[in-house]
């Protein structure tokens, strides 16, 4: 990726000095007396919360070995670090450090804000999650000298001032409070350069990639992209005018953000950045379509992309690269419970028919991913393999190192087997100086409350450059059956696994988004020792396909490196923006193709590197196949004319009732009309999926032409036919056709009721496929094999129920039942450990209304 200096970096600087050292010791001892005085073990646990704690069962597919730099081990001899325990409010580790700092005079309110990743003032950028009441807190934080941002469903991004962070996260509705962090564009030191050529050397530069990934066929055969709309969403855009009319289009549509919340159609504000890397993308992207119309934003906030994606759509947009990543905001599985987490934008792209072409990070040598190991029985993670001592102190086996430069951010987030929220399992994150002493960490309280997460991250900027090291400390609760640690700043490990290292929202299981992985241009069978690869913790393969990098730009300086080769834009950043061209080809070529057909159109073709799909390569090297024939004409707009009004004699009342009787029948004839061409447009893609499913090329797209005849009577439709349901009645009939991602209409719940909405925001994925069922999901795990009994009954609408294999909308139907009756497993049919969705939805297509769900879950062997 593009490399940019650290004063570049909207990232600012976060650090633990020798004040807040001794603050957080003195924290720490006045909670050992605690736990003396009650009687307590390690340390001091709030009551579990009873009957069930979700923990999903996730299978971690086997990693690579551990690759371990040499002369990275030590033996420390130095006291194990305290740990703050006391909460603030419900604040993340980070600002709750910030406000103790300020409270002690430990750090003025400015000095210490600037320790966030965005500030102003006295004040840092938060989000604020929340389960209503959000317009509540925006009115008291304007009221308390905050500024609200971007307020939504579930969610207020604003500046406040760290002396009312508390009592903001103390208001009604408020589940949580995190910094706000900005996207990373990941850099690779090695193979870039920052300085830039005079806009008079640029020239015209033409990526290698194009010829390797077949595009010059197809644009000899005359397609460039033109009529495709393709959005590029990065850090920034510095330089964009310079390379106007000539590397990138004259015209070019733009959301520029120049602060949270804050944005523009001026391309200046976007020009008038700091970084430059999406440039660089839109400039690899340009050379393999460039025909396209290119549409840009920066977002630096996860409210900031969900609105520029929904930007986006609303304009049309085709194609969709983001060659960023962004802090975890959920479990490995691709979900998220946040409505304004990039894995859900990346939903809301691909469900407004975008196809999302993503990079898979360059963290293949910045990830530790693996179980969590203890061998001598202390209650540190063992990274190594080996056995120490049993002792408090962690030894070189539960070390890993990084390396970092004065002045150098490391961001290093980690996370864990366990529900993303109601976390019980308490585990800290720690990094250590070469002396011994304890500079940074991750040290949230985890005990099963609603705003504790299976996560923890931290930001430091040293002083003085040398070897930090990396420990992991588990403080309560039962050991995790994984660890996934990495380096988001994409500092080289000790100790890494290479696999488990795809970033987010690349680890999306959305059918419409493709994770890149990179291949050096002068050698496609080499994939970049950093490439991200799979699996993801729960067992996916990833990447879902490669592209060339370290290509010719404009944009930036060409190395000469020691094997004779030059590279200019190296990592996954350009890789995804080479696929992301491809994919305008393949738009342009077949406009009918929905982004799940384009991405599957892309894997199909792809030359294989190995087993297909593998961890390292996903479905392979992206590369088209020269095309049949020219693109088919694009569609030139007509403008109707202009109609001339003619005032009609007003009709008498019986021939109002003729007339309204007559417009009755047509509207009938409509309605059937819609529903045949519904199903005759899911014939086709079902046949074009069966066809691309054996490997052939592209599909001819058929265009079929229907006429309504009005008829003299309208006809009712029978209802469905009920399955598997003992009482009789209309029922959806389940359809084989692939689901949809439905995660911003989903949650997850344990056993109890819970009372929903039915609204026209979120579909069945399970029902007849020509009709619209509205549905919520609710995902719930079982950490043992057990019985489970549902219940969905609704005082206004008649109900339906489906039970769906594993965390999301793309398992098998499992079970059903309908009528308001019980789906419960009996005494020969438990159901196995494991994450399961539940589909409440309705007999009837487009009714809504109120309903109230009931889940049970029984241990087999309880009398």
């Amino acid at each position: 990726m593009k490399k940019t200096s650290d004063n570049q970096r909207r990232f600012a600087r976060f650090r633990l000095n020798a004040g807040a050292a001794l603050m957080l010791a003195a924290i720490a001892a006045a909670v050992a007396l605690a736990a003396v005085v009650q009687g307590g073990g390690d340390s001091v646990r709030a009551q579990q919360r009873p009957l069930y704690t979700p923990t999903p069962t996730a299978t971690l597919t086997p990693t690579p070995a551990p690759e371990t730099r040499t002369g990275r081990d030590f033996t420390p001899a130095f006291p194990m670090p305290e740990r703050k325990k006391a909460s603030r409010g419900n604040l993340d580790s980070m600002l709750s450090q910030l406000v103790e700092c300020v409270e002690r005079g430990i750090s003025t309110a400015n000095s210490a804000a600037a320790d966030a990743p965005i500030s102003r003032g006295e004040s840092v950028a938060v989000i604020f999650h929340m389960r209503g009441d959000e317009a509540a807190l925006a009115d008291f934080l304007r009221a308390n000298g905050g500024d609200p941002r971007n307020v939504g469903a579930g969610y207020v991004e604003a500046y406040a001032p760290i002396s009312l962070l508390v009592r903001a996260s103390e208001q009604a509705g408020v589940v949580r409070v995190d910094a706000i962090v900005p996207p990373r564009a990941a850099d690779d030191a090695p193979l870039t350069i920052e300085g830039k050529r005079a806009p008079a050397d640029r020239g015209n530069v033409t990526s290698q990639g194009v010829r390797l990934h077949g595009a010059d066929a197809w644009h000899d055969a005359g397609y460039t992209g033109a009529g495709v709309r393709v959005g590029v969403i990065d850090s920034g855009f510095a330089g964009l005018s310079a390379l106007q009319g000539s590397e990138l289009p004259a015209n070019v549509t733009a959301r520029c953000y120049t602060d949270i919340g804050v944005f523009s159609s001026n391309l200046t504000d976007c020009d008038a950045g700091q970084s430059s890397h999406g440039i660089s993308v839109a400039e690899t992207l340009l050379d393999i379509a460039p025909g396209v119309d290119l549409y840009i934003s920066n977002p630096a906030s996860w409210g900031d992309l969900k609105a520029a994606v929904d930007w986006m759509v609303s304009q049309d947009v085709d194609v969709i690269n983001h060659s960023i990543s962004w802090l975890w905001s959920g479990p490995p599985d691709g979900t998220s419970p946040y409505d304004i987490s990039p894995l859900i934008s990346v939903d809301a792209a691909v469900s407004g028919g975008a196809m999302w072409a993503g990079s898979a990070g360059n963290e293949g040598i910045s990830t530790w991913l693996g179980d969590f190991e203890n061998p001598d029985s202390d209650i540190w993670l063992n990274f190594g393999g080996g056995a120490g001592g049993a002792s408090e102190l962690p030894d070189a086996t539960e070390f890993n190192s990084v390396s970092l430069d004065a002045g150098e951010a490391l961001i290093v987030s980690l996370r864990w087997q366990g529900p993303w929220t109601y976390a019980p399992t308490d585990i800290d994150l720690w990094l250590y100086d070469s002396a011994g002493a304890a500079v940074a960490g991750g040290v949230a309280f985890q005990d099963g409350a609603p705003a504790h997460r299976s996560f923890e991250w931290f930001r430091y900027t040293p002083e003085v450059g040398g070897e930090y090291r990396l420990a992991v400390k588990l403080y309560g609760g039962d050991a995790p059956g994984w660890v996934q640690l990495m380096a988001f700043t994409s500092q080289e490990l000790g100790i890494y696994t290479a696999g488990g290292s795809i970033t987010s929202p690349a680890e999306s299981p959305n059918a419409g988004l493709l994770a890149v992985g990179a291949a050096h241009w002068w050698d496609v069978n080499a994939l970049a020792r950093y490439s991200g690869r799979g699996p993801t913790p729960d067992g996916r393969v990833k990447p879902d396909i490669t592209g060339a990098h370290c290509a010719a730009t404009a944009s930036d300086e060409r190395v000469t490196l020691a094997n004779g080769f030059s590279a200019w834009f190296c990592g996954t950043s350009q890789a995804s923006p080479h696929v992301a061209g491809l994919a305008a080809l393949v738009k342009q070529g077949f406009p009918a193709y929905t982004p799940q057909q384009v991405a599957g159109y892309l894997k199909t073709q792809a030359q294989a590197r190995g087993a297909v799909p593998n961890n390292d390569w996903g479905y392979g090297f992206a590369r088209l196949p020269a095309p049949a024939g020219p693109p088919p004409p694009t569609p030139t707009p007509t403008v109707a004319p202009t109609a001339t009004a003619t005032v009609a004699p007003t009709p008498a009342s019986g021939e109002i009732e003729s007339r309204l009787g007559e417009l009755e029948r047509q509207m009938g004839a409509v309605q059937r009309l819609v529903e045949s061409m519904q199903a005759l447009i899911q014939a086709l893609t079902d046949r074009v999926a069966a066809l691309e499913q054996g490997g052939g090329g592209p599909v001819a797209t058929v265009t079929a032409t229907a006429t309504a005849t009005p008829a003299p009577t309208a006809t009712a439709t029978p209802s469905p036919t009920p399955t598997r349901v003992a009482e009789p009645g209309p029922s959806p009939t389940p359809t084989t056709t692939p689901r949809a991602s439905s995660n911003a209409c989903r949650q997850t719940i344990e056993p109890g009721a819970i009372i929903g909405t039915w609204t026209p925001d979120c579909v069945s994925v399970s029902s007849p496929s020509n009709r619209t069922y509205y549905a919520k999901f609710y995902t719930f795990t079982l950490d043992a094999e057990s019985y489970v009994t549902l219940h969905l009954g609704s005082t206004d609408v008649s109900v339906y129920l489906y039970l769906l294999e594993g965390a999301g909308t793309y398992g098998d139907i499992v079970g059903e039942s309908g009528s308001g009756n019980d789906l419960r497993t009996g005494e020969a049919n438990t159901f196995q450990s494991g994450s399961y969705t539940i589909e409440a939805t309705t007999y009837s297509p487009g009714v809504t209304g109120e309903f109230r769900l009931e889940l049970f879950v029984r241990d087999p062997l309880a009398p």
